[in-house]
């Protein structure tokens, strides 16, 4: 007899995510160096290999204390859950309204968009360049009781708020089972 323990294992909100290949971004119009990128090939054989043993990558940067590149643009995303749902908050500073779009597809919210330049004149100097531009996309797997047709999502500040509520339905994963004499 074989236990089941994904029931005791949290929510893996990230795991598609974590199978996908990080966007290059810019910066002060540079591309991702090529040495990033085997890196990133080498640390991506690691966690395949972990992962197929149902372990969590040893290798993994989103584990390390702000040790990711910092030639990603990845906006942090926190997610809390209540009786009657769940509320992603995503900040993404610097990035306008219209520059973003929310997406469900298969259990699967998709947030995407893009850091733009402003425009550089070419008699501008600069001494320093440190903020990173370009498109971003993160992508959520939605619970099982997640009712993806009635998601909302609202934009202030920098910050975005998804709400995604319980399905009714899905309120009890189990039920008792009464026991009757035969």
């Amino acid at each position: 007899m074989s236990a089941n323990l994904s029931k005791w294992a949290p929510w893996n909100w990230l795991r598609r995510e974590q199978e996908a290949r990080p966007l290059p971004v810019r910066r002060g119009g540079k591309e991702v160096t090529p040495l990033w990128r085997v890196h990133d090939e080498i640390d991506r054989v690691f966690d395949d290999f972990f992962r197929g043993f149902g372990l969590p990558s040893l290798w993994s940067m989103e584990d390390w204390p702000r040790l990711e590149s910092p030639a990603i643009l990845r906006p942090q995303i926190d997610i809390s859950e209540s009786k009657s749902g769940y509320e992603i908050t995503v900040e993404v500073p610097g990035v306008e309204q219209n520059d973003l779009e929310l997406s469900v597809h298969d259990g699967v919210l998709t947030i995407r968009g893009e850091k733009r330049q402003d425009k550089r004149e070419e008699s501008d100097r600069y001494h320093r360049i440190e903020r990173s531009y370009g498109a971003f996309q993160r992508e959520l797997n939605l619970p099982s009781d997640a009712d993806a047709d009635r998601i909302e999502a609202s934009f202030r500040n920098g910050v975005v708020r998804i709400k995604v509520p319980r399905r009714a339905d899905a309120q009890s994963s189990g039920r008792r089972i009464p026991i009757t004499s035969a």
